[in-house]
């Protein structure tokens, strides 16, 4: 009978152990979205939206979508922090329906 409860607790610390950080990932919470209009055409890891200019994370999805992007379409921006802060990065751009 002990040998099947430290099989068990075993067996639940190495389930525990494999999930890792993975459950703290899907709870983070990223900084401010930003909606807008395309003000002007987007250079390499640069996007100004609304006469904003905002810098765009390397390698991140909203560095994939950067060609698809244009001026004049509006967009939502979500950015690894606030808005008002200069190291804030563009991590992710998606299109607005019917833009």
């Amino acid at each position: 009978m002990i040998q099947v409860r430290i099989a068990v607790l075993l067996t639940a610390l190495a389930v525990l152990f494999c999930l890792g950080p993975s459950p703290a990932w899907c709870t983070r919470a990223y900084g401010d979205l930003i909606s807008g209009e395309v003000t002007a055409a987007p250079l390499s890891g640069e996007i100004e939206i609304a006469h904003h200019v905002y810098h765009v994370k390397a390698k991140s999805a909203a560095d994939k979508a950067l060609s698809s992007i244009y001026a004049g379409e509006m967009v939502d921006a979500v950015l690894d922090g606030p808005a008002g802060s200069a190291a804030s990065q563009v991590i992710s751009i998606t299109q607005h329906a019917g833009s």
